[in-house]
């Protein structure tokens, strides 16, 4: 049925548009063995080749950490929290980080949502655990060490990370508090905890508290909370911390995705600017108040809607050597930032777009985490949100220059494949004809035949289970993408 369908397409849409080769090359990093939810992959120091994958977990599934190397048939569980989490909507396990001196001391810190005790929806709550004492590849349950907990006011903008940086602090990224806007005003709090990247010494710890303050933290002598180390951000979901700085991939509000260089002491706008402009659209602010973003896409099928914030390549990383890597859980595009620790950095570039999914096609990946591999190898790790890992390899040193696109595109905006509900965008600078067509080539639905149409299409639920093409057709050319129902 797929092959009937492609040949379809490539009879009834005419030529898809042609886009940028990908500068890599993906492979399931873990054959045979898939996740449910997963949203990072890490790697403890000085085991090169075993990996740890976060599992976020839900109402019906697990929040939980597991490990094995790849090849393995199975992988054992390392931490699971589920009997102490709280998983509503972004909510969940969201961050793991093993001390540096993990291979000695076994030390272990994890991020996750708990139940509120008191103010708030739940908390944020940052614990270390200590590796089980009767089987290595375990962290003990009971050994858990609340360090910090701050009451979450929403369900979203949890932020996630969790990182050792090189001066062997613990950097810790929490939202504004959710809702949309910033309805609570802690962007440009630094009074509080929310919107934050914060700086914690683990180490050192005066007695009776649960953590220190860096001595040389920027508001260590007043001005904001001795924790903060940055503020006015959205929801750094996900960010990195080495020799090239802090990078921070922050998600944005209507209409743009940014990524941060962070400095002590930085603020960085929100909620008085959404990436390069003044939010709301339309208010006036003084923009050279904060810090800009070094990098800013708008939300278009060519950008995305939610980025995924990755980290600096080192300079021994063959062809990406220096490469900021950032990607979009909605577009599922993966970028590629040249120079990136320079002070001018060179321009984005696609490094990927889809990736095969196993039946001749291609797939869009839900990016959920672009993390560090094997130290020792010249590839990295991509968790895609629907249950795999890959991972990725360079191909040559410049990604090649875009070949001409069609004045037309189409991204999904929802779940595929799907048993319900999903939805589409089709950006177009004219009308439009969208149609879903089955794998005979008949319409047997319109989303829209008229002129620019409106940001989101829906797709219904009352498709029967089958392999179905959303196809656009315009004066500019034609469209096509893949679609399931389960």
């Amino acid at each position: 049925m797929t092959r009937l369908l492609l040949v379809l397409l490539a009879v009834a849409a005419g030529p898809l548009p042609l886009v940028a080769q990908p500068a890599v090359t993906a492979e399931v990093a873990t054959p045979g063995v898939a996740f449910v939810r997963p949203v990072g992959v890490v790697v403890a120091p000085g085991q090169n080749d075993r990996l740890y994958v976060l599992e976020q977990g839900d109402a019906s599934q697990p929040s939980r950490v597991l490990t094995l190397v790849p090849g393995d048939a199975a992988p054992t569980v390392f931490l699971d929290v589920t009997d102490r989490a709280a998983t509503a909507n972004e909510a969940g396990l969201l961050g793991l980080a093993f001390h540096p001196d993990y291979a000695a001391g076994g030390r272990v810190f994890v991020h996750y949502t708990a139940p509120a005790s008191g103010e708030g929806v739940f908390v944020t709550r940052i614990s270390e655990f200590a590796r089980s004492t009767t089987d290595p590849l375990r962290a003990d349950p009971a050994s858990e060490r609340v360090v910090l907990e701050v009451p979450q006011p929403a369900n979203n903008h949890n932020g996630g990370t969790i990182a050792f940086g090189p001066d062997g602090h613990l950097y810790v990224g929490l939202g504004d508090g959710g809702g949309a806007g910033d309805p609570f005003r802690n962007g440009q709090n630094p009074n509080t905890l929310l919107g934050t990247i914060l700086r914690l010494d683990v180490d050192d710890v005066p007695a009776g508290q649960a953590y220190g303050i860096p001595t040389d933290n920027p508001f260590v002598g007043g001005g904001g909370r001795p924790e903060v180390w940055a503020y006015g951000l959205r929801n750094p979901y996900r960010f990195s911390v080495g020799p090239a700085g802090v990078w921070v991939g922050d998600v944005g509000q209507d209409k743009w995705e940014e990524v941060s260089r962070v400095e002590a002491g930085g603020n960085y706008g929100w909620n008085v600017v959404e990436g390069p402009a003044c939010y709301p659209p339309g208010a006036d602010c003084d923009l050279g108040a904060y810090r800009p973003p070094v990098v800013s896409y708008p939300h278009t099928a060519q950008g995305g809607r939610s980025v995924t914030g990755g980290f600096v390549f080192p300079e021994t990383g063959g062809p990406l050597a220096g490469h900021y890597l950032y990607g979009d859980f909605v577009s599922g595009r993966l970028w590629g930032l040249p120079g990136a620790a320079s002070a001018t950095p060179g321009e984005p570039v696609v490094l990927l777009e889809s990736v095969p999914d196993g039946e001749g096609g291609q797939r869009t990946l839900l990016i959920s985490s672009i993390d560090k591999g094997n130290p020792t190898t010249a590839d990295f790790l991509v968790t895609d949100y629907g249950g795999t890992v890959y991972r990725l390899t360079a191909r040559s040193t410049d990604a090649e220059p875009d070949r001409p696109r069609a004045a037309l595109a189409i991204a999904l905006a929802g779940p595929n494949p799907s048993r319900g509900p999903t939805a589409v965008r089709v950006e177009s600078a004219g009308p439009v004809r969208v149609a879903v067509v089955d794998v005979r080539g008949r319409e047997v639905a319109v989303l829209w035949d008229g002129p620019a149409p409106p940001d989101r299409l829906a797709v219904g639920g009352s498709l029967a289970p089958g392999v179905y093409a959303v196809r656009a057709v315009s004066a500019g050319g034609a469209a096509t993408l893949r679609l399931v129902r389960l």
